[in-house]
């Protein structure tokens, strides 16, 4: 069982760190063919693109899991303790339903662009947009991950208002 919760944790970063080695590896490659062989690869540049696309939103939900995103609280900050737990589940509510919509309005757009190719790849642009939902259902996940441990919590209305604040990063360590 904790080989699976260990997946689980570190799946969406072990993939960003993959698509990072692609993305680093096929720029280098172009630059090596280009101005030492004089022979330019046409395909490097448009892999670069959609595996930085790809860890564009797959790192914004990492982001998001780790609760790395910028956060401007200066609201919490102004209202009473037991406002900002109500304040803080409304914002939590939000950004429930954006990612509920971001979900359903990518799917939309895999399926619309499941017939269009890449250009030098040949690949279906789907697989680039999918990146979309992918993340966001990612990020709705953690998000209820975030709702279920302050409802657990023993403490919800201090719970609430913390969910919201970013965590410090772990000096030494991930």
């Amino acid at each position: 069982m904790r080989w699976l919760h260990l997946v689980w944790s570190y799946a969406a970063e072990t993939v960003v760190v993959i698509l990072m080695t692609i993305m680093v590896t096929t720029l280098a490659l172009q630059v090596f063919y280009r101005f030492v062989l004089d022979n330019p690869l046409s395909w490097t540049e448009e892999l670069a693109r959609y595996a930085f696309v790809w860890i564009t939103f797959l790192g914004g939900a990492v982001a998001y899991r780790r609760r790395a995103h910028f956060v401007v609280d200066v609201m919490l900050h102004l209202v009473p303790i037991r406002a900002r737990a109500a304040l803080a589940l409304a914002v939590e509510a939000m950004i429930t339903v954006t990612l509920v919509i971001l979900v359903r309005d990518g799917l939309r757009m895999v399926e619309t662009t499941a017939n269009v190719q890449a250009t030098m790849l040949e690949i279906p642009m789907s697989y680039i947009y999918a990146s979309i939902p992918v993340s966001a259902a990612l990020m709705l996940i953690y998000q209820v991950e975030r709702l279920v441990g302050v409802l657990r919590s023993r403490r919800p209305a201090a719970a609430a208002a913390e969910i919201t604040q970013p965590k410090l990063p772990e000096i030494g360590g991930v």
